[in-house]
């Protein structure tokens, strides 16, 4: 029988890789990449030679059908991200839903657990986790208000990722829905956030605080402040 590993990779420390993910990309016959030259220099890092194919969120339906084709001639699969559990805000959860429908119990679906940005981030955020909402990206556009105020009708904590190019509008929206928030209300609200930007890399960064202060540091920071990647960790009290 076949089998796809869906393998966790580090978001940052390239030290952060479990001893059973490096086994299982070594031993498989090829493993699948969001990017393959992130991939490489992971693999370079730790003396990995399995050979890489691509696999993205613009794959197209051939590839995908070239994968399963793979699969059914007892080919060992592993698949990886660009950081982190795939299938987490990543096309890879299409994927083990395309292998499941077409090959079912034909192929063994295995997952090599580990990182996580939102499980990292949440860990050192000091916020209530026994229950959380993960939310994944905002939308670009349409849906983003209604959005954005979803995050105010939570009773959990909330998880999100955003990207440096709207980090800065995310933070001016939430300020925004929290004034209009306290109107209705008709009473003050309290946001409680934790930004981290760089996860477990040299230049990790953790603000806390209300939403307006996170906001006003971020903004006068220097340039350097507002790259990487975002997790955005809420909770709204009333």
């Amino acid at each position: 029988m076949s089998k796809l590993s869906v393998v966790a990779t580090p978001i940052g420390n390239m030290k952060d890789i479990t001893l059973q993910a490096l086994q299982t990309l070594s031993e498989s016959d090829i493993v699948l990449c969001e990017d393959t030259r992130s991939t490489k220099k992971l693999f370079a890092y730790h003396n990995i030679k399995t050979k890489t194919i691509s696999y993205h969120q613009h794959s197209s339906v051939k590839k995908i059908n070239y994968i399963i084709e793979l699969l059914r001639q007892d080919k060992n699969l592993a698949l990886v991200s660009d950081a982190g559990t795939p299938g987490i805000s990543d096309p890879g959860g299409k994927l083990v839903e395309a292998v499941v429908k077409d090959l079912g119990d034909k192929v063994k679906i295995e997952a090599i657990p580990g990182v996580s940005a939102v499980t990292t981030a949440l860990s050192i955020s000091g916020m209530p986790a026994d229950k959380f909402l993960f939310l994944g990206y905002p939308p670009h556009k349409k849906g983003r208000q209604k959005f954005i105020y979803s995050i105010f009708r939570s009773d959990y904590t909330v998880v999100i990722y955003e990207s440096k190019h709207r980090i800065i509008k995310f933070l001016q929206e939430m300020q925004k829905a929290k004034q209009i928030v306290e109107k209705e209300l008709e009473q003050k609200i309290v946001v409680d956030t934790v930004v981290c930007r760089e996860l477990t890399k040299m230049y990790e960064t953790v603000y806390r605080g209300e939403i307006e202060e996170i906001y006003n540091r971020i903004i006068n920071e220097k340039e350097s402040a507002k790259k990487g990647e975002f997790v955005i960790i809420i909770n709204v009290r009333y």
